[in-house]
């Protein structure tokens, strides 16, 4: 771990020396409100990172059931949607969703990344490839060595036609890579980028 967009203007109030994040859970994902909180607990422990319910303020997140687990990467400005949908009620996938909200990218799609794994193209699902495109130097700040077991990093088989049989991204050192929904949270170099992300 880890990459993050590179111009500060997407980075959450309080930075440098902190991120406070103010967030609504929509109506449609309340059922999922536990995992959430613990996702974000995960950051309060161990970042300077702050969720905190909205308020009033103009820039926030909210967080709805929708069609999969994605993120709007960084602060956009107004009102911006995290989905979390079927399948998606992991403390690990809420981490992973967050990291983008914060303005972290895959790690898996950092610039460098040829270097430690190769990517099967014609394995991905068709209209899945942009979560496989390598990130533009130009627009990304990367802080640690590639970590195989970043939350930020997809499985072996992510976005596979053919699940548990086509592998759609393999290590280069034959390590297997996990789901952010099989991990518990952060991997350490995670924790160690946020801070550095952050200034804090």
């Amino acid at each position: 771990m880890m990459a993050g967009i590179k111009n500060p203007r997407f980075r959450w109030p309080g930075y440098p020396g902190r991120g406070v994040v103010p967030y609504v859970i929509d109506q449609s994902a309340r059922g999922f409100s536990r995992v959430i909180l613990q996702g974000m607990e995960q950051y309060h422990k161990h970042t300077c990172i702050r969720f905190v319910p909205r308020t009033n303020e103009r820039d926030f997140i909210r967080i709805f059931y929708g069609n999969g687990c994605w993120s709007i990467i960084g602060r956009n400005g107004g009102r911006q949607d995290l989905s979390l949908g079927y399948g998606c009620a992991y403390v690990g996938l809420v981490v992973h969703e967050l990291g983008h909200a914060i303005g972290l990218f895959h790690e898996h799609q950092r610039s460098d990344r040829d270097k430690y794994i190769t990517i099967y193209p014609n394995n991905v699902v068709r209209g899945e490839m942009h979560n496989f495109e390598r990130t533009n130097p130009n627009n990304e700040l990367i802080f640690t060595r590639y970590d195989y077991n970043s939350i930020m990093h997809y499985g072996n088989y992510a976005f596979s036609i053919r699940r548990n049989v086509l592998l759609t991204m393999k290590a280069k050192n034959g390590q297997r890579l996990y789901e952010p929904f099989e991990k518990p949270g952060f991997d350490e170099s995670d924790i160690y980028a946020i801070k550095k992300f952050y200034q804090c």
